[in-house]
């Protein structure tokens, strides 16, 4: 921090310095030839200057009741800069000088010489930058010299070019002729977008052309637009003589752009995004390479043209621009206009498509061959049908119907409408068996080694061999040999087939006579309840022992077990709750299963084998003797009873 002590030192010494600068009084015609006139007697350039202006002086009119400036002039103060860190103070001050900070180039220096209308000379000199050569005075006579000046001060030409102030000072007087002043010509380009100057140098006494010079002789030949003052400018400052200059420049018509539509799915079939697991590895099976949208969805928007902006040439005639051109956004099936032709919307859910520029929802997705790794998991959102088969470890998802005409392996379908498998399911072996989950039924030739669930009917033509099947109304083996050997299946109305079990004792297990999800869930609710009378009779065993402890202990009982008493608490009370709950849903649904009417049957057209578990309702029944004719298994006064066979009673068949 700076104390206030160091401030009025370095004031101090700031009020030292100011009466050690030097200050001259100078007079001038204006202000900038007082300050010229300073600069050569302090011996510095213009810019190192600071001055106070005692006098602005007058013009005059007509060389009448002109008044000469006066200045006070003195060096300019090298600028200081305060550190404001903390950490430093008066005696950091650091004090940086312009010109050193710039970046250091190497140029030579220049000089220009102007003779006026006024019969004056006028001499400007710059200054050389980094090891640039500067200017010396006799370049500066023998350019004189070419020009012919009568007279000239050449101690002054000298401070001149010392000072390399860039700045015009009148060094002489010459005898003008207007006849030697240079002569103008003009050349403009075939397309009149360009114009040029070629200028003869200036004879004895001639002037040197100003940039209004200029301008006049352009406007004098129609050309009136696109000057380039900085070309100008350059020209007036160091002119180019015997050769063609560039002046001005017309402006190209910048065409408007055409629109086009932007559309907001992908449509470059080639693009795979590929996804990554969790541990990082890529995951082939998720390829994306369908493209679903649902209904409402955008899918394409029209970016309209842009205008164009007009061009113009030299002589300033308009050259006409195009504006882009429109576009309509094609549309296929599926797919309608809004906002005015401005946005195309997907009229139904299903796979987006673009073909010959139209843009199309396909409600029905066909898969010409193979689910593999070729096409990746399917996910449609409407029917999804598959040509070949779907192989081990993919899965197709729709929200209409899934059809497969060939096999399906270890695979995962799932369906919110009807599964038809032309081929068979087959799950192959171990636990992570197929998955085939349909909101509505399932058709198939066979299902062998799979896990099955149905919303309504499971049609099977060879049987189910090893499979766990629910459907929430019937499952159906139509075929002649159609057998239902081993695994576990429930329906809620009727499981009929030819054969149930195996003469090798395999067990099979079926159940009818109520909705076999509700029942499922009552399983789990059952389980998880029994896992909270567990965790609860633990919790109460802990509080009661922490109780004792702080009944013995009193006032010595320590705060952790206080504060663990007060959480194992909170947390009896959160189970406690928790189990009603589930209680509550157990008792919901036991409800539901006696409301239905459905009774149940279970029926064999030839044979049922040994080893076959039956359950209607609540009722059981383990098959210890074969049945080698046509029964009809039903539940009366709470026991399973057998009655004549039932033949299927609706018309049910495979969809082809």
């Amino acid at each position: 921090m700076v104390s206030n002590e160091k401030i009025r030192d370095f004031m101090s010494q700031q009020i030292q310095n100011d009466k050690k600068r030097t200050s001259i009084h100078v007079t001038g015609k204006s202000i900038e030839d007082a300050l010229l006139q300073g600069a050569i007697e302090l011996g510095l350039p213009v810019r190192r200057l600071e001055y106070e202006v005692l006098d602005k002086g007058k013009k005059g009119f007509f060389g009448m009741g002109h008044k000469n400036s006066t200045l006070i002039v003195y060096e300019a103060e090298k600028q200081i800069h305060f550190d404001t860190d903390e950490d430093n103070d008066l005696d950091h001050l650091s004090e940086v000088d312009n010109d050193m900070v710039e970046e250091v180039v190497s140029k030579p220096g220049s000089f220009s010489l102007k003779l006026d209308r006024d019969g004056c000379a006028y001499l400007k000199v710059k200054s050389s930058v980094g090891d640039g050569e500067s200017v010396s005075k006799e370049e500066v006579e023998s350019e004189i010299f070419n020009r012919s000046l009568t007279s000239y001060d050449m101690p002054k030409i000298e401070e001149v070019v010392n000072l390399s102030d860039d700045l015009y000072v009148k060094i002489g007087e010459f005898s003008y002729n207007p006849v030697n002043d240079p002569l103008m010509s003009i050349e403009v380009a075939s397309d009149e977008m360009s114009a040029s100057i070629y200028v003869s140098e200036p004879g004895a006494g001639g002037i040197n052309l100003t940039n209004e010079d200029i301008r006049s002789f352009l406007k004098n030949n129609r050309v009136i637009s696109g000057l380039n003052d900085e070309y100008l400018t350059r020209f007036e400052e160091n002119p180019v003589y015997r050769r063609a200059y560039l002046v001005a420049e017309g402006r190209e018509p910048e065409h408007g752009k055409d629109g086009f539509v932007k559309y907001l799915f992908e449509v470059d079939p080639n693009k795979i995004k590929l996804k990554i697991k969790d541990d990082g590895k890529v995951d082939f099976r998720e390829l994306n390479l369908i493209q679903n949208v649902i209904k409402g969805q955008p899918l394409a928007k029209k970016i309209a043209p842009e205008l164009g902006k007009n061009g113009v040439n030299v002589y300033g005639t308009p050259i006409k621009s195009r504006d882009g051109r429109d576009i309509q956004i094609g549309l296929g099936k599926n797919v309608t206009i809004a906002q005015n032709g401005e946005i195309a919307v997907a009229e139904d859910s299903g796979q987006v498509l673009l073909s010959k520029g139209k843009i199309s929802v396909e409600t029905v997705m066909v898969i010409p061959g193979d689910v593999n790794t070729s096409t990746g998991n399917i996910n449609g959102l409407g029917t999804v049908v598959v040509k070949g088969n779907v192989e081990d470890g993919f899965a197709v998802t729709a929200q209409g119907a899934i059809e497969v005409f060939g096999f399906v392996g270890k695979s995962s379908l799932t369906s919110g409408g009807d599964i038809i498998v032309k081929q068979g399911i087959n799950g192959g072996e171990g636990d992570d068996s197929g998955l085939i989950v349909a909101q509505k039924s399932v058709w198939a030739s066979f299902i062998t080694n799979a896990t099955v669930q149905s919303g309504n009917n499971v049609i099977v033509s060879d049987g189910i061999v090893n499979s766990n099947v629910d459907a929430n109304a019937k499952i159906l083996c139509q075929g002649k040999r159609a057998k239902i050997v081993g695994g576990h299946v429930r329906a809620a109305e009727e499981v009929n087939a030819a054969v149930l079990g195996s003469p090798h004792g395999a067990e099979t297990i079926i159940e009818v006579g109520y909705d076999p999800k509700t029942k499922e869930e009552i399983e789990n609710l059952e389980k998880h309840q029994q896992e909270l009378d567990e965790k609860l009779d633990d919790l109460s065993r802990n509080i009661q022992g922490l109780l004792k402890q702080k009944k013995i202990m009193k006032q010595k009982f320590p705060p952790q077990k206080a504060q663990s008493l007060l959480n194992q608490k909170k947390m009896l009370n959160k189970l406690t709750v928790e189990k009603s709950t589930c209680t509550t849903e157990i008792e919901r649904r036991l409800d539901y299963l006696e409301s239905l009417k459905v009774s149940g049957k279970i029926c064999a057209s030839k044979t049922v084998h040994a080893g076959v578990k039956l359950f209607v309702k609540d009722a059981a029944l383990d098959i210890t003797n074969p049945y080698d004719n046509a029964v009809t298994f039903v539940v009366e006064n709470g026991f399973i009873t057998t009655t004549s066979y039932e033949e299927i009673e609706e018309d049910i068949s495979r969809r082809e």
